[in-house]
């Protein structure tokens, strides 16, 4: 089994994938309302390794932190940020459940899984929703479906309209993280 993790200090996604490609578990910390460093790498922590009791947790596949800037995303401030927490909820799962570690390219694994990415201006969808449908595609070659998470908006202009939950998109993630690792290490 591969625990697969996409690590943010707002919202962890994590799959638990068996050697077959079988998506067993998926679903995300939200670690938004929480202020303290220590206190969300023991919250995700804790949701991730509730989710995995009773798998035989043999690999830890993580998205690598980002490494460079983004344009109008990342200030060096947010890039350590987010590189000491990768590391530190990285370890703190690792360790618990004896596993070795494998960081994963975010580009290297959608590659893996042939899913390509194009600019929004071109095709009008942005990175996380080409993303989850690219998966959607290879869990369908694999006679798989998962109904994603859906929340109704209460309010604003788009007041009444289903969209997509919080944290599905992290979900997709860290499940394009664990299916590349198994591919690459097939």
């Amino acid at each position: 089994m591969v625990l697969a993790l996409d690590i943010s200090t707002s919202m962890t996604g994590f799959a638990i994938i068996d050697q077959d490609g079988v998506v067993c578990v998926h679903g995300s910390v939200d670690l938004r309302k929480e202020k303290s460093f220590v206190a969300k790498v023991n919250i995700a922590k804790a949701e991730i390794l509730l989710a995995a009791k009773g798998y035989a947790i043999e690999t830890l596949a993580v998205e690598k932190n980002l490494q460079a800037f983004r344009r109008g995303f990342s200030s060096a401030s947010t890039l350590d940020s987010l590189a000491r927490f990768n590391g530190a909820l990285s370890y703190a799962v690792a360790s618990t459940v004896c596993a070795p570690l494998f960081n994963l390219d975010v580009n290297e694994v959608r590659r893996k899984l042939g899913i390509k990415i194009q600019k929004e201006k071109i095709c009008g969808l942005p990175t996380k929703e080409q993303v989850k449908r690219g998966l959607d595609g290879v869990l369908a070659e694999s006679g798989q479906k998962i109904q994603w998470g859906t929340k109704v908006l209460k309010s604003g202009p788009r007041k009444g309209l289903e969209v997509i939950a919080d944290g599905v998109y992290d979900e997709v993630d860290a499940i394009v993280v664990g299916l590349a690792y198994l591919k690459m290490h097939a």
